[in-house]
């Protein structure tokens, strides 16, 4: 057991016990649960025991609201808005539309393709990979028909068909609704 932790507080067990009701996040109420049992002056044995955390788990919230108050006690991961589209909406809108285009001409891209495209229409380096993911998000794969067998049960090959196993990302989510509804349309000649 660790020994008693030397908490300075600046709010009393009441209002900790607000923080912790009116949280949704998992995360945030153990750490005011925390330090609403020790600003009752329960001792920490009893503390751990309650919240089953280990001691680091209990330790890392007093630090937390030492250095930064509540709001040190709040879940940052929840404002973490990820790492930056590699193209932008415009970027993708035109790469679908010259996808579609080349489609309407029964012209076939891959993975490779979408790769070269960028890199030369949009100077940005992309990896392989996800060049196959810009395809499949805006509905594209090259797809050819698999040969079937004679005895083949259409109902039960329906029922077998996979379906996508990655959801959109909320970028191209909204592509997609920009580039069906029809609303952006590319003028340039790229």
């Amino acid at each position: 057991m660790p020994a008693a932790l030397k908490v300075k507080f600046q709010h009393d067990a009441a209002i900790l016990w607000q923080h912790y009701q009116a949280s949704t996040c998992a995360v945030e109420r153990r750490r005011f649960q925390v330090l609403a049992l020790l600003a009752e002056g329960r001792p920490s044995a009893e503390v751990l025991a309650i919240t089953r955390y280990s001691v680091p788990g209990y330790v890392d919230p007093v630090h937390r609201y030492h250095e930064h108050g509540l709001e040190g006690l709040q879940d940052r991961r929840h404002r973490n808005s990820g790492a930056p589209t590699l193209l932008s909406d415009a970027e993708v809108l035109l790469l679908a539309q010259t996808i579609r285009a080349d489609d309407a001409q029964e012209i076939v891209w891959s993975g490779v393709q979408v790769q070269a495209w960028i890199k030369t229409t949009l100077g940005k380096d992309l990896y392989l990979s996800r060049g196959y993911e810009f395809l499949d998000a805006i509905l594209f794969s090259p797809q050819t028909a698999r040969p079937r067998h004679v005895a083949a049960d259409d109902a039960a090959r329906e029922d077998f068909k996979k379906t996508r196993s990655q959801p959109f990302s909320r970028q191209l989510k909204r592509i997609m609704t920009t580039l069906n509804s029809g609303v952006w349309t590319n003028t340039d000649s790229a």
